[in-house]
């Protein structure tokens, strides 16, 4: 874990505590919760896979919106994964069916 990530878990943690106490707001925690996942994936726009596309300039959020949260953003790469999975799996029972019926046959 990296120093920056090392530092938005601990503010996640700090943050996560008040709220818990009531010390914050359903929005305010939620708000503050979104600007640091933000950050955190605003700090890591360029890869080696896509160093050569330009990163997007950040929009205004007007209201919050579930289709604009961090969240959803960092979960997708794990649905296609398991979308993915699936398919292998799938594909191998159709393989094993099709080799136990070709041992079985009669002859």
């Amino acid at each position: 874990m990296s120093d920056r990530e090392h530092h938005v878990n601990q503010s996640l943690h700090a943050l996560d505590e008040a709220h818990r106490l009531g010390r914050l707001t359903r929005e305010e925690y939620r708000s503050r919760r979104r600007h640091l996942l933000g950050a955190l994936r605003d700090s890591h726009v360029v890869t080696a896979r896509n160093a050569i596309v330009r990163p997007v300039a950040p929009q205004q959020e007007t209201a919050p919106a579930a289709s604009n949260d961090v969240l959803v953003g960092m979960l997708a790469p794990r649905r296609a994964m398991w979308k993915w999975m699936m398919i292998l799996v799938v594909i191998g029972i159709v393989l094993c069916a099709g080799l136990w019926y070709w041992i079985a046959r009669p002859t």
